[in-house]
């Protein structure tokens, strides 16, 4: 009987974990919740916060609701979530242990988390000089053969102290870094700098291409640009 009743329990937790999403909410973080928490997460301990500088790590310091999914189990959590951008991590509102804490999710291509109006997606990718990294990047735009995404961090820029009255100190400070990728049919998104050149070099000296950023009088560094070449790109078959 107890085998029996063994055996009805653990069907019903396997059960649970299957298409469930599970809170923050301290009146629901269960042993079910945990277990997904888990498996999701297998969560770690953020590297502590620099101090004495000028900026944040964040873009947003606040942390927002949203959900973490890992698309290989078909488990979701909905937690509080914000992304330190020079770390490159999610960061996370973790009740598993009866408390709350904050804690960076494992870095997974197959575990997408979405907040504050964004999708985080870790990704490999080709940098300016085509070398492999892996990081976090989000889709502004997903067309049938062109992704565009932006990848935000924050870069640290070393201090110099004054050496004499006529000498400027600088403090160490956080700055923006923000870059984009395009993928075509799927491939590995690569680095691509919005001025007239790279994209031109991405779409092989198109012609048409040429002419449309002639003609419709596209800035450099503009992303709202980018994606209306994408979209001529996408829209126009003979290209």
């Amino acid at each position: 009987m107890k085998l029996f009743y063994s055996l009805i329990i653990s069907l019903f937790i396997s059960n649970v974990l299957q298409g469930q999403s599970f809170q923050t909410d301290e009146r629901v973080w269960n042993s079910a919740t945990q277990r997904a928490f888990s498996d999701l997460g297998r969560a770690k301990l953020t590297k502590p916060a620099l101090a004495n500088i000028v900026g944040s790590e964040y873009y947003e310091t606040e942390f927002k609701e949203g959900r973490i999914v890992h698309l290989d189990k078909n488990l979701e959590i909905k937690t509080s979530l914000r992304y330190n951008a020079y770390n490159d991590e999610i960061e996370l509102i973790d009740m598993s242990g009866g408390t709350k804490s904050v804690k960076a999710a494992i870095k997974n291509s197959r575990i997408i988390s979405f907040f504050d109006n964004n999708e985080y997606n870790y990704f490999k990718y080709l940098d300016s000089k085509n070398i492999a990294y892996e990081g976090y990047l989000i889709p502004v735009f997903k067309g049938s053969k062109i992704d565009i995404y932006e990848r935000k961090r924050k870069k640290f820029i070393k201090g110099k102290a004054s050496v004499n009255s006529f000498d400027i100190e600088h403090k160490p400070k956080f700055v923006d870094d923000i870059q984009y990728f395009l993928s075509y049919n799927g491939s590995t998104p690569e680095y691509i700098k919005i001025t007239k050149k790279s994209i031109l070099k991405f779409f092989n000296k198109s012609e048409e291409i040429l002419n449309f950023i002639k003609k419709n009088k596209i800035k450099n560094g503009d992303l709202t640009s980018l994606i209306k070449i994408v979209e001529f790109f996408e829209n126009n078959s003979s290209i």
